[in-house]
């Protein structure tokens, strides 16, 4: 009964928003596990990992409990170029694609995005670098009304989802292009400690978000994201990590620990890693992590502490994520592999 109330609200919510004519302002998709989708976290990351590629993909379930949970998936993939020209500076390219699921699959968004950061070294050890960077995202939104319950569509005898919702159309695509530019500091003094400071800013030219003649432009979106790491024992590291989201409307504070367990006797060099994460008033989120030079595979679960708990049974998202580094000589990176890992 309870499941069936809970989806009850979500789709009939969804059809006030889709029937008074505006987009309420959107959440923007995001991760619990910030630090394994760089590209989508802020565009200065471009390019800034131990490597020369890098491919990163991350998958997030949420919301179990009800018939067709919240999904979203990105597969991005950034390199750096002119390695060999400009010393110890990055310059970085990257692409991302992002598939966005939610309402019964009644509103899907697919985002394509190129981004590209230089990061200047301003010191001549190379050990701390300042960049910029600026992200362009083709966005497309699609809304099918056959997905949703209307009112139109309840009966005596209860929901009769073969009579008609009313509606004019099918649904409704919408297109536009999205801009966002962010900046970031890192650096690592000499006893191997290392940490950053970023931020970025999406949504700079507001793209309009209506379905009907009146405007609905997407509020801009702040986000603050810093960490810091250090080497505990010979092999061993803590992170120390946490991010700020304000989007005019909504804001989001988020920070956690990580710490790395280095495994020897191994054939390449592997670390466990193990961690949790806290966002206010809303979850609790542990992580488990294995990583070696070439790759490291992420999950996190969401336990949801929030009012929803109970209408959620405390469930809240799944998530995994994998970064596998394809670079072919490890020796010529520039920088350490617990650069901005966590």
């Amino acid at each position: 009964m309870v499941r069936r109330l809970i989806i009850l609200y979500r789709l009939l919510s969804m059809f006030i928003f889709i029937h008074v004519g505006n987009v309420l302002y959107a959440q923007d998709p995001h991760f619990s596990q910030f630090y394994s989708s760089p590209l989508t976290l802020n565009p200065a990351m471009t390019g800034v990992f131990a490597g020369e590629t890098r491919l990163a993909m991350t998958y997030r379930n949420q919301w179990r409990t009800v018939s067709t949970p919240f999904t979203t998936a990105t597969v991005a993939c950034d390199f750096q170029l002119l390695n060999d020209r400009i010393g110890n500076d990055i310059f970085g390219i990257g692409f991302v694609g992002m598939i966005d699921q939610s309402n019964n699959q009644g509103v899907k968004a697919n985002f394509l995005s190129v981004s590209t950061a230089y990061n200047k070294n301003i010191d001549i050890e190379g050990r701390h670098k300042v960049g910029v960077g600026f992200q362009a995202s083709l966005a497309t939104k699609k809304v099918d009304y056959s997905r949703f319950v209307f009112s139109r569509q309840f009966t005596p005898m209860g929901f009769d989802p073969t009579l008609p919702n009313g509606e004019p159309t099918s649904g409704f695509t919408l297109n536009y292009l999205d801009i966002a530019a962010g900046f970031l500091y890192s650096g690592i003094n000499r006893s191997n400690s290392q940490w950053y400071v970023g931020g970025s800013y999406y949504h700079l030219n507001r793209p309009n978000e209506a379905i009907s003649t009146e405007e609905n432009r997407l509020s801009p979106r702040l986000s603050v994201h810093s960490g810091f790491n250090f080497p505990v024992a010979e092999r061993n590291r803590i992170y120390l990590s946490a991010l700020y989201m304000n989007s005019m409307i909504t804001e989001e504070l988020m920070f956690g620990t990580v710490f790395e367990n280095y495994i020897p006797n191994v054939e390449y060099e592997t670390s466990l890693y193990t961690g949790v994460y806290y966002r206010p008033n809303d979850a609790v989120i542990p992580y488990i992590g294995l990583g070696t030079t070439k790759m490291q595979l992420g999950l996190s679960y969401d336990i949801n502490i929030s009012s929803l708990k109970t209408a959620t049974q405390s469930r809240g998202g799944f998530e995994i994520s994998l970064q596998m580094n394809l670079s072919r000589d490890e020796e010529r990176s520039k920088i350490p592999k617990c650069y901005n890992k966590f």
